[in-house]
């Protein structure tokens, strides 16, 4: 990764972590992400993810599959940071870190 990354404009690197983050995620967020949620710093291995709104469609779905006597009306992530040691990949965990983590549930009908 370090002989590609430099080269990379950091727009050019923010719109390639939008797609992969949108192939993934996408179909459990209520909008599109857009380049000014998303901060990078690769190097650092880290990134952020800022003011998500959740598909509570897609996200009561796998509610449902687990058997969640719950289900989801609404809800929203303030930011989403994940930690990458590269240094130490496979040896090391990732972090993760989600901040007003806020979910409206109700009883499943």
């Amino acid at each position: 990764m370090r002989r590609w990354a430099p080269s990379w404009s950091e727009a050019l690197k923010a719109r390639a972590a939008r797609y992969a983050l949108e192939r993934s995620l996408g179909p459990f967020l209520e909008e599109r992400l857009r380049l000014e949620q998303l901060s990078l710093d690769l190097r650092g291995g880290t990134g952020t993810l800022r003011d998500l709104r959740l598909s509570a469609t897609a996200v009561d779905e796998v509610l449902a599959e687990a058997g969640a006597p719950l289900e989801l009306r609404e809800g929203c992530v303030g930011s989403v940071t994940i930690t990458v040691p590269w240094a130490a990949l496979g040896t090391e965990p990732c972090g993760l870190r989600l901040t007003r983590l806020r979910l409206a549930l109700g009883p499943r009908e």
